[in-house]
């Protein structure tokens, strides 16, 4: 039985309050010192220095739920105003800040940071792990989020609320019909919490790869963890398209560049690409999560396995893929060429297959289990039920003849909110029943729980289902009222009734919480008797999760593994799932079995977890964690002072802003080096396994690797923006502007290239243990990359045209000028690396900031040799 096991030491209320104990360090035992070294810091100060995931996550969760809140409460005032003809509740352009300011805060605000919130504070222990890899960038997204959301809702206080729709299509959206800072907040309050979305994201795949317990495989990883890992990686891809839409729309607005102005070399139909190329894959990012949640439900409450479990890997998979390759049915009023739009009619009929896959397990592990219908599963079942219907009417709007027809229809807004309800915020409400026994450690009141579900499902049906029939009766969208004549009042009136019911549902969900934690019913440790990890330890869990981390034989380890079982109330499932393996058959040995128990009290100086393997989740790593730090949250709001005051057009406080951020940025990174001793090397020799109490490796590389990712993908975009615009203008460059000079940039391009490589001879030399030339190397680089810096300055200041001049003078100057700034970026790591070098950080053995740096040259070096291959030969051959 393992330490953490609730047979024997109980959910966490029953244990000693070791944080609070006035006993000597030495006097603590083996738990009792790590409940200490793994709590979060008492106080106010210690509220932001907070670290824990389970902290971390529930910030998150409960401020998207805050803003759940308010998107909501824009809703019913839009359906008010909707209820009859001609009413004047509300004015047309009030109308449209309501619109925007809903459609804004459930697309950005709500579903993908409650769900990555809910990640990270499930992960941990459902992986059978402690943390999660990088505890700081958790903390970063959570006040990067919060701080960019408080901004966007600031605009109702200043009287700038932005009023373009969620989608911000221009030239609606540009300074001539949106003038004010009312869009501004829309780009730019927005832009912060979709860097806080991209942070969590990388957290969760990394988390996903390699903080698995040993021995789940990919094979045995819960089907939660498959969802939120596709979740992550889409999120990397779609948000940075978003960014970098969202910065050439503000440049466009603040500085005359010419990208959406139609007439001077710009298109609008860039924007709407862009954007979709973001919103569509949205939507999945939404769905995907959403269907893990309802995938991990499901077998519990049937009391039987998954059915087709690897059908449901590949189907979620699958929906990540062709979810990037469906944008333009969005567009299909635009008028594009009837090919290109046959092939994403088509698409968009595809992705209807992984859909219906997993719909198919889940019914059939419905009727073919023992089906016990407590809250979480009707909000589960109600949402498949929703999500199906939602699905026909997606399906049929795939047709490009009947989509001319109610595009700007409410048919469509029905379609969407079918699909975005029904597929995730019924599955949300689904994990929060489900869920929040494990997190508080007490219990929901089931019959207020069932009224909520029921006044929840009859209400989104009465108030969205009339909208299919009043949107094929001629029921615009986007649109503040409408006339008598169309005979629209009592289908209105329905939907409205329906809406306030359905917030009178939300409503006693807020009532449910209030009553259940004021007279609680304690939660056992698996009270649904479920199948996972995260319900082998206490309710709420112990700060560091698992003492003994445990070895994994099954996907379904709580019913299979009898040394993992917590008790629990309730049936036992049916006959022993598929899926497991023979205890013999251990993925491991009795090494690894007795490290994991030597890792169990030990070590007590410093945060440990362990890594494992990609793909069978063998042990690679014992490494030391960040602690609490108030630098993440110094960081996010030199972030968020920068695009707040850039609003207002405050440069010089967004200059306080970039020294806040960058010396919040030192400060988190600045090494606090834990030496490593006798004891820790004792440990390595006897389990065969490196000790790193400074960071993981494995992390290091993969957060170099995904930061390389995004910034790939922020050039891809520029890149694709630039052949857009040349598709869309026969003559490139426009009159009037010379072909560049290849000559003129050569000497930067060298140089750089001459950088990276000192760099890559500095990171090999110590690692053959000369540090004298790793400062040599790196000196060398940072004086050569600085000298191509200034050739490029030069060249680009010796340029005969401006930015505002067309819209090829504008992408020529913004991949100049992202290029610039990515070599900045890269010195400024090189100064970092350098001073560290000085005060003989490095080794041999530890120094994999050097790699990661050169690394980052290297690719750095890549990005300019595409990028100037373009800019300087792409206009004589294409």
């Amino acid at each position: 039985m393992t330490a953490t096991s609730p047979r024997k030491a109980g959910p966490r209320q029953e244990l000693p309050g070791y944080v609070h104990t006035d006993r000597p360090w030495d006097e603590l035992g083996p738990l009792e010192k790590l409940e200490t070294l793994w709590a979060d810091p008492p106080g106010f100060i210690g509220w932001f220095m907070a670290i824990q995931n389970d902290a971390i996550g529930k910030r998150i969760v409960l401020t998207a739920i805050l803003f759940f809140t308010l998107g909501g409460i824009n809703a019913l005032f839009m359906r008010a105003q909707l209820a009859v003809p001609e009413n004047n509740f509300l004015s047309a352009d009030r109308y449209n800040e309501f619109f925007t300011m809903h459609g804004s805060t459930m697309m950005y605000l709500f579903v993908v940071p409650l769900m990555e919130g809910l990640a990270i504070i499930l992960l941990p222990i459902m992986l059978g792990n402690r943390e999660m890899p990088f505890p700081r960038l958790g903390m970063f997204s959570f006040y990067t989020f919060l701080l960019g959301g408080l901004l966007f809702y600031f605009s109702f206080i200043t009287g700038d609320v932005p009023d373009a729709g969620w989608f911000a299509y221009p030239p609606l959206s540009g300074e001539e019909y949106s003038p004010g800072f009312a869009l501004d907040y829309w780009l730019l309050a927005l832009g912060v919490a979709e860097v806080a979305a991209i942070a969590a994201g990388v957290e969760i795949v990394i988390a996903i790869f390699h903080f698995r317990a040993p021995g789940m495989t990919l094979s045995r990883m819960p089907l939660f963890a498959w969802a939120f890992l596709v979740m992550a990686v889409s999120i990397l891809f779609a948000f940075v398209a978003l960014i970098v839409g969202s910065l050439m729309l503000e440049l466009d607005r603040r500085i005359g560049t010419k990208f959406f102005v139609p007439g001077e070399g710009g298109s609008v139909l860039l924007w709407q690409h862009i954007f979709w190329i973001f919103g569509h894959p949205e939507v999945y990012i939404q769905f995907i999560p959403a269907a893990g949640i309802i995938s991990s439900i499901i077998p519990v409450f049937s009391r039987r396995a998954m059915a087709g479990h690897t059908l449901v890997v590949t189907a979620l998979v699958g929906t990540g893929f062709l979810s990037f390759a469906l944008w333009v049915h969005h567009m299909f009023t635009v008028g594009l060429a009837q090919v290109s739009m046959s092939f994403f009619a088509a698409a968009s009929m595809v992705i209807g297959i992984p859909a219906g896959i997993q719909v198919t397990a889940w019914i059939t592990t419905i009727f073919t289990g023992r089906p016990v219908f407590k809250t979480p599963f009707l909000f589960a079942v109600g949402g498949i039920i929703i999500f199906v219907l939602g699905g026909i009417t997606g399906i049929m709007v795939a047709a490009i003849p009947l989509d001319w027809q109610v595009h700007d229809s409410y048919f469509v807004v029905a379609h969407f909110h079918y699909v975005l309800i029904g597929g995730v915020v019924f599955p949300i409400f689904a994990a929060i029943y489900y869920w929040v026994p494990k997190v508080t450690g007490w219990l929901f009141n089931e019959r207020l729980g069932r009224w909520h579900f029921w006044l929840l499902f009859i209400g989104f049906n009465v108030a969205f289902f009339p909208m299919h029939i009043s949107g094929l009766l001629g029921m615009p969208r986007r649109v503040y009222t409408y006339e008598p004549r169309l005979d629209l009042t009592v289908l209105n009136l329905i939907s409205t009734a329906g809406a306030f019911l359905l917030a009178l549902g939300v409503l006693l969900f807020f009532v449910n919480i209030f009553v259940s934690s004021r007279r609680p019913r304690e939660a056992a440790a698996n009270p649904w008797g479920a199948d996972s990890l995260e319900w082998a330890v206490g309710s709420p869990p112990i700060n560091y999760g698992f003492a003994r981390l445990p070895i994994v034989r099954s996907r379904y380890p709580l019913w299979e593994q009898e040394e993992l079982q917590p008790e629990w109330s309730g049936p036992a499932p049916a006959a022993t799932p598929a899926g497991g393996v023979a205890p013999e058959a251990i993925d491991g040995d009795a090494r690894t079995a007795r490290m994991l128990d030597a890792l169990a009290t030990w070590p007590v100086r410093w945060r440990a977890a362990l890594t494992t393997s990609l793909l069978d989740a063998r042990p690679l790593e014992i490494i030391g964690l960040s602690g609490p730090s108030i630098w993440p949250p110094i960081t996010a709001v030199g972030l968020v002072t920068i695009f707040g005051s850039e609003i207002f057009a405050f440069h010089w406080l967004s200059a306080i802003g970039i020294a806040i951020m960058v010396l919040g940025i030192i400060g988190w990174h600045w090494p606090d080096k834990v030496p490593l001793t006798a004891e820790e090397r004792a440990f390595e020799e006897e389990f065969d396994i490196p000790v790193r109490p400074n960071g993981s490796h494995v992390v290091s590389r993969w957060g170099m690797g995904l930061a390389i990712l995004l910034l790939a993908n922020a050039l891809g975009m520029f890149l694709i923006s630039y052949f857009f615009l040349r598709l869309e203008n026969p003559i490139w460059p426009p009159q009037g502007i010379p072909f560049p000079q290849f000559a003129r940039i050569l000497p930067a391009l060298v140089l750089l290239a001459l950088a990276a490589a000192a760099t890559f001879w500095a990171q090999r030399s110590v690692q053959g243990g000369h540090l004298g030339r790793l400062r040599l190397g790196l000196a060398v680089a940072f004086a050569i990359g600085a000298v191509g810096l200034g050739f490029a300055v030069w060249e680009f200041a010796a340029l005969p045209f401006g930015w505002q001049a067309n819209g090829y003078a504008s992408i020529f100057w913004a991949l100049g000028g992202y290029l610039m700034l990515l070599l900045v970026v890269g010195l400024a790591m090189n100064l970092f690396l350098q001073f560290w070098a000085w005060q003989g950080h490095y080794t041999p053995l530890d120094n994999i900031a050097a790699v990661n740096v050169s690394r980052f040259w290297l690719a750095l070096f890549v990005f300019w040799l595409i990028s100037v291959g373009v800019l300087y030969g792409a206009p004589y051959v294409v």
